[in-house]
């Protein structure tokens, strides 16, 4: 359990570090291929749930609609530590109960802007000059429930390779693998 200990130890911390290596991940959901971008972690619980925030109307809410089942991915160079995460999406809409908490946070921040565009993220424009804002709020969190984990450390004294998947009492169950 020494990987997952190590894992959750590195989330955990990037709550508090805004240059931490897992503040910004990969995030990946299925539309007509697999899809995968860049976003930026807001928050890791105890229970290692994953949240970060989105515009509603982006191409990810929709795959998430129809499959919620979704990847993430983070590196952290310093520690040659790759973490795949696969979990079920969340969307934190405004039946939500943390919905006016994290809509909140936004507000407190420079943020709010990038969820007033009048136009979907995706859509085309003639020139950057054409973005258009509006005074609607099209924020959207999302919280990823892991489901399981793949977690390999490189180094220079041999590769360290794990897979963690929760059982039927919600624990974590290690399988070691080959680097």
């Amino acid at each position: 359990m020494e990987l997952l200990t190590l894992a959750k130890a590195e989330l955990r911390r990037s709550n508090a570090d805004r240059k931490h290596p897992f503040r910004y991940f990969y995030f990946a959901t299925l539309g007509e291929f697999p899809e995968v971008r860049t976003v930026i972690n807001r928050k890791v619980d105890l229970d290692l749930t994953l949240t970060f925030f989105t515009d509603a109307r982006s191409p990810k809410v929709q795959q998430i609609r129809k499959n919620k089942q979704v990847s993430a991915l983070f590196y952290h160079p310093d520690k040659k530590l790759q973490i795949r995460m696969n979990g079920l999406a969340e969307l934190v809409d405004k039946n939500h109960g943390d919905f006016d908490r994290l809509l909140n946070e936004v507000k407190q921040t420079s943020s709010l802007k990038d969820y007033t565009t009048l136009q979907a993220p995706g859509s085309s424009v003639p020139d950057e000059a054409e973005l258009l804002f509006g005074d609607e709020v099209y924020f959207l969190a999302i919280k990823i429930k892991p489901i399981k984990f793949d977690i390999l450390q490189l180094g220079r004294e041999g590769h360290r390779r794990s897979a963690y998947a929760k059982n039927e009492r919600g624990e974590w169950e290690e399988m070691v693998l080959v680097p």
